[in-house]
């Protein structure tokens, strides 16, 4: 079952084997997705929410958490995505935020349907 998982996540362009290095080994990788997976709905609900109601200081925390996440998981690119949002908070850039916005719910919403799969697996 570990191949089948690990196989599934590298064809959807999960850095698996950097998430293995950054957790240890590929049971504890697996738990700590298996949280994300719970997690991670809520957590772009809330920066949905930070968003649309223009409060860039806890829109920003929760990029940065999501971002972090992302990268020691190994969805790198998403954590990229996310890394540009914190940033663009920090400058309290709103039009790089706008600008943005529907790429990054894009790629959360593929991001999901990655976990919800791995999840069912």
């Amino acid at each position: 079952m570990e191949d089948t998982k690990r196989n599934f996540l590298v064809q959807n362009g999960v850095d698996v084997e950097k998430g293995i290095e950054n957790t240890m080994d590929f049971e504890t990788y697996n738990e700590i997705l298996l949280d994300f997976c719970e997690t991670f709905p809520n957590d772009v609900n809330k920066f949905n929410e930070y968003k649309l109601a223009g409060d860039l200081v806890n829109y920003e925390i929760i990029v940065h958490a999501l971002k972090s996440n992302c990268r020691t998981l190994g969805f790198m690119n998403t954590g990229e995505m996310f890394y540009q949002h914190e940033l663009a908070a920090k400058r309290n850039d709103i039009n790089y935020i706008n600008e943005h916005y529907n790429e990054l719910i894009t790629e959360t919403k593929r991001v999901f349907g990655i976990l919800t799969a791995y999840k069912g697996m």
